[in-house]
């Protein structure tokens, strides 16, 4: 009882330290100006950093379209975990779904909201709400979203079971996550930081992990977890049905083996689309209860 005491304790403690930082600094995908200005132009900014980082997900509007089959969610009860700047909790509300969009941080509560009162549409809700204790009843949702968030939570595994646990019987869920046999993971941070930069005689994987990935630029984040196939396939075990699937942009291979020395970018476009969807930094995915 008391060891189980300690690792909650210590769990809230940390969920505390990750709401902070985000709070302090969300995510707006490495925009020039890094002062917030909640405007038409600022939203529609990061919308086009999405479609550029991200060409597996969406050739356009709506974003995510290639890994979200919209027409399935008209009027369907949707949960939008981690709204972040708003920008899923947007396309969810317009594609006719009912949305209850949750953050973990009151920042981006409010960006939300703000994004969605300039473009004219309405969620059921947007609030404050940890996914690792969902504020909602069993068999509430047909469908729940946890964008790029599951891997920055001290109990991941506690928010898929909450996830389960809130989505009706046959109903979906989707997670952006970060995969481990990576490129970004064992070529960029442990070889090219950890081992070549002398950082691991200082730091542990875990410590790099939160260093060099989301939010770099500030120094790292306080937790990203990265996560093996076998490992995803544990997590979400309770579900019928768990299909994943690897992507990335062909930057980390066009870049290979360093920026300056990009012997990456000479090889041809199906070979390097072919190696990302081995050995790409996101891993999608998708679940049935």
């Amino acid at each position: 009882m008391g060891k189980l005491f300690a690792e909650e304790k210590t769990s809230q403690e940390m969920t505390k330290k990750v709401k902070e930082w985000w709070n302090a600094n969300p995510f707006t995908y490495l925009m020039d100006n890094k002062e917030i200005v909640p405007d038409w132009a600022f939203f529609r900014n990061i919308d086009r950093k999405i479609i550029k980082w991200m060409p597996w997900a969406q050739k356009g509007y709506p974003l995510l379209s290639n890994v979200i089959d919209y027409s399935q969610l008209k009027g369907k009860k949707v949960l939008d975990i981690a709204v972040g700047t708003g920008w899923t909790t947007e396309n969810l509300v317009r594609a006719g779904a009912h949305v209850t969009a949750i953050d973990l941080t009151p920042q981006a509560v409010e960006l939300t909201k703000k994004r969605l009162e300039l473009n004219h549409v309405t969620a059921e809700q947007v609030m404050v709400a940890d996914a690792q204790e969902l504020p909602f009843a069993d068999a509430t949702f047909d469908y729940v979203l946890a964008f790029g968030c599951l891997m920055h939570m001290p109990n991941t595994q506690k928010a898929i079971d909450e996830i389960y646990r809130v989505l009706k019987p046959g109903g979906r869920s989707a997670a952006m996550m970060y995969y481990k046999h990576s490129l970004h993971w064992w070529y960029y941070i442990y070889l090219g930081k950890g081992i070549l930069r002398g950082k691991l005689l200082s730091m542990t994987p875990q410590e790099l992990s939160n260093r060099y990935t989301d939010g770099a630029y500030e120094k790292g984040n306080q937790l990203t977890k990265f996560y093996s196939k076998k490992e995803i396939h544990e997590l979400f075990k309770k579900f019928s049905d768990c299909h994943i699937e690897i992507y990335d942009t062909t930057t980390p291979v066009d870049t290979f083996p360093h920026r300056y020395l990009p012997l990456g970018s000479f090889l041809p476009k199906q070979i390097k689309q072919w190696i990302v969807c081995y050995l790409g930094q996101t891993i999608w995915v998708d679940v049935r209860k």
